[in-house]
């Protein structure tokens, strides 16, 4: 390894904390309304690269803005590239923060707001690594490019537009996921179902409306619906009855009662970490009468298939590998009113398995419920061999940074490498820590931080000597 790296680390680091508290501040989520050709996600998002890609000029690095879809920073020399694949968009703050979570707050050493490790954190740990490279003047025989992606959590249409564009990189890796070295992905299928109803035949107890969860891929921890011709006292004796007070809450309004649903927010990615309030509001609405609407039919169905799992084992899709694991299914959002239900799911496959045998699967499954079967997106699983020359040569600068075993590992999370041949995910997430991406109170350590950057930067060297 070289001293000089790890050095060069600790004197870049007060300004490293400094720059990633700015970079938090800026709320980076994809916004459709205000989306234009100068701001292809959103101007939020674009105020992000520029940030980023003005780091790299600083610095003295080569940066380029891809039409404000991707950017990148690069170093080195030579005709071959190794990429370092990273995003700077991030998903919904959501609720139950107990700090502003676009302040970059440092508290008992975490930086906490949203994107510090998913993945701001990482994109400027990499940042100050190519630096730390540049300012050794060590030698090197290739370019090392930080490629910035900016949509990264909805369609990855950036890394897509990259790809028409510019160069592939020879190898490389994502500092998206988890430490040691994730070499498989599994698929990720994404769909919808949407119902339409007749509308109200006349005063019955009905439901207005319901919604829940804010992306597909994040465990919903809110869920609420508002309910016709049902008294307030009806419901909470039935919460009583369910056993359910502390996760159905319900309220008085003028247009009817509103019930609220409280679970666990979790990547979708590992929906047993979590708790699915729409799953809870629907269980708890097939227990109360609300006549025989087609809405109420729509949620007992639901209900009746999903039987709260997360492996799809009632839907006939349960399935798994020794490479990767098992299938997961999130049912992420949740929109009904008075003449339509619509509903979206995440899935995880395993890195074996036909992802279209599953599609076929999913159709038979919900055949009987009269709703419109939507594929919104198909990701095919990423698995790269385990003795390619890249990986060993992460797997040696793991061993030597950290001391433990580098050993390779799948993950149900998606990152750009599975559309970037002869790449894997490397971090930031150590063994053992808990998965903070997509969750209140998101934080990275100032410790892992700090090592984080070492790591990158003798790891990076390692590829481009």
């Amino acid at each position: 390894m070289e001293d000089i790296l790890n050095t060069k680390i600790d004197e870049y680091f007060d300004e490293m904390v400094k720059n990633l508290q700015e970079f938090i501040k800026i709320p980076s989520v994809l916004d459709e309304a205000k989306a234009s050709e100068n701001f292809p996600f959103g101007p939020k998002i674009d105020e992000a690269l520029r940030w980023i890609l003005n780091k790299g000029d600083e610095f003295g690095f080569k940066t380029k803005n891809l039409d404000g879809y991707a950017g990148y920073v690069e170093i080195g020399n030579g005709p071959k590239m190794v990429g370092i694949l990273s995003h700077i968009d991030v998903v919904p703050a959501g609720a139950g923060w107990s700090v502003d979570p676009y302040g970059g707050e440092v508290k008992d050493g975490k930086i906490y707001g949203r994107g510090s490790i998913d993945d701001k954190g990482p994109t400027v740990a990499v940042l100050y690594a190519l630096k730390a490279i540049k300012e050794s003047n060590l030698p090197v025989s290739k370019r090392a490019r930080l490629i910035i992606g900016t949509d990264e959590e909805t369609g990855a249409r950036c890394i897509k537009y990259y790809l028409e564009k510019e160069e592939l990189p020879i190898c490389g890796f994502s500092p998206d996921a988890e430490f040691p070295i994730i070499n498989a992905e599994k698929g990720i299928l994404r769909f919808e179902l949407r119902k339409h109803f007749n509308g109200i035949q006349n005063d019955e107890v009905y439901l207005k409306r319901l919604k829940g969860g804010t992306r597909v891929n994040v465990v919903p921890d809110e869920a609420e619906a508002l309910i016709y011709g049902i008294t307030l006292k009806e419901l909470a004796l039935k919460i009583k009855e369910e056993k359910l007070e502390k996760k159905v809450k319900v309220e008085e309004t003028p247009e009817g009662i509103l019930i609220k649903a409280k679970g666990i927010s979790a990547h979708a990615s590992y929906p047993e970490d979590g708790e699915n309030a729409i799953q809870i509001l629907f269980n708890f609405l097939s227990r109360i009468d609300l006549g025989g609407s087609e809405a109420k039919e729509f949620v007992t169905s639901i209900v009746a298939k999903l039987n709260m799992e997360v492996d799809g084992k009632t839907l006939g899709i349960s399935c798994s590998d020794e490479i990767s694991g098992n299938l997961t299914i999130n049912l992420g959002v949740a929109d009904f009113d008075e003449k339509r239900g619509s509903l979206k799911f995440d899935i995880r496959y395993p890195v074996t398995i036909d992802g279209d045998e599953i599609i076929e699967k999913l159709k038979k499954a919900f055949d009987d419920l009269g709703a419109e079967f939507i594929v919104n997106q198909h990701k095919l699983p990423l698995y790269v061999e385990p003795e390619t020359d890249f990986i060993k040569k992460l797997q040696y600068v793991y061993k030597e940074m950290t001391g433990d075993e580098p050993k390779l590992l799948s993950i149900g999370g998606g990152t750009y490498c599975r559309y970037v041949k002869n790449t894997v995910s490397f971090g930031p997430v150590f063994p053992g820590q808990k998965e903070l991406a997509h969750q209140k109170d998101e934080y990275i350590s100032l410790e892992d931080l700090k090592k984080i950057a070492k790591i990158y930067a003798q790891a990076i060297y390692e590829l481009i000597k």
